[in-house]
């Protein structure tokens, strides 16, 4: 990382400006070559040059002020990467699916919050930030939530993952975190906006009442947890609404870490859901290993869709082993293979294939990920 005084240019007060702000330049670049195929009379295979495989590409500012008293403020502006094609990821203006900016596009769509934060009374955070709900995904599974084939097989399938426009990331959010002196017991709420106007109403069919929505794109969700050696929890519950249908997303992760067996953590995460009528929930089990300058990592996920009716459960499995290697505290390479496996209709499939219903998907990457 590089720490650049935000008042370098202030001549006689460069001293005292460098003690009390700050500004840093971060970022992570990664690249993988995956290969995936899916199996059926419908799949296909595909070679490529992906990126995020290990942890997600980015390009970020973050800074602080000092403000006396134990108040300071801050800004963190952070993009995401695709650095195999040298373009964006899309992001999101009002949480609903007509905000999502196009592919491809450079936007600070990881985060762009600005805080003030108090030391006893905690943080008040203003922008585009991560949910609560996101958050116990991404700490309690092995292979975070790297774009990669070992990743979280619950966000990536799952109602209120990936595709969901606050599955990750709410915009137009004010969000506050407990200070960080509570004895190991931290947590956080959000409210997110979605800033539609009074009168707002869904496109209406002709000779139908038009339908209501100017709360679409609200979301509401809250973070609690506890972290004190080796052992971690945290639950978390959030809802955002929209007419056709509120999208429900709770969940529970923990951990444990076994120094006296050379660090391994075992982390597992249990997940429920629902988006209108259709519910879904999952669970995952994995765990960490460091060996010398590395670590094996595992996982197993399963998840099952509970659509209306009185019809088979689509359900789907993943199992992951992958192997990162660090030169450094920046620098590491890595391989992951992965296999999953489909059932009751459910047609899910490894990245950039396709696999026909209750068929497999397998697949392996290796790459590069260097962090600054």
């Amino acid at each position: 990382m590089k720490k650049i005084c935000a008042a370098a240019a202030a001549g006689l007060v460069t001293s005292v400006a460098c003690a009390q702000s700050s500004l840093t330049m971060f970022g992570v670049v990664d690249a993988a070559v995956t290969y995936t195929t899916g199996s059926g009379p419908a799949s296909t295979s595909r070679w490529q040059l992906t990126n995020s495989a290990n942890s997600f590409s980015r390009l970020g500012f973050r800074g602080n002020e000092d403000l006396g008293g134990g108040l300071s403020a801050g800004f963190w502006l952070e993009e995401g990467l695709m650095n195999d094609t040298g373009t964006g990821f899309p992001s999101n203006t009002n949480n609903q699916l007509n905000g999502t900016a196009g592919l491809g596009t450079q936007t600070f769509n990881r985060r762009s919050t600005v805080s003030l934060t108090s030391s006893t009374l905690g943080e008040l955070r203003l922008g585009r930030d991560y949910t609560p709900t996101f958050w116990n995904t991404a700490l309690f599974d092995p292979f975070g939530t790297g774009s990669g084939i070992g990743a979280n097989q619950l966000y990536f399938s799952g109602l209120g993952g990936l595709q969901a426009p606050t599955g990750t990331r709410a915009s137009n959010s004010i969000g506050y975190f407990l200070p960080a002196n509570l004895g190991g017991f931290y947590g956080s709420v959000m409210y997110a906006m979605g800033e539609n106007i009074s009168n707002s109403t869904l496109p209406a069919t002709p000779g139908a009442l038009p339908v209501p929505n100017k709360n679409d794109g609200r979301y509401g969700g809250i973070r609690l947890g506890y972290q004190s050696g080796p052992f971690h929890v945290s639950i978390a519950t959030g809802l955002t609404t929209y007419a056709t249908g509120d999208l429900r997303v709770s969940n529970l992760g923990a951990s444990w870490t076994f120094e006296q067996l050379m660090g391994l953590r075992v982390m597992g995460e249990y997940y429920v859901e629902s988006l209108g009528a259709v519910d879904g929930k999952g669970a995952l089990l994995g765990f960490i290993l460091p060996v010398g300058p590395g670590e094996i990592k595992a996982s197993y996920a399963r998840y099952v869709r509970q659509p209306v009716g009185n019809v088979p459960d689509p359900t789907t499995s993943k199992l992951a082993l992958g192997y990162v290697y660090n030169f450094s505290k920046r620098t590491a390479v890595y391989a992951t293979v992965a296999r999953l496996t489909n059932s009751n209709g459910a047609s899910q499939a490894l990245t950039g294939v396709t696999t026909s219903p209750n068929h497999a998907s397998t697949g392996g990457e290796t790459g590069v990920r260097v962090a600054f």
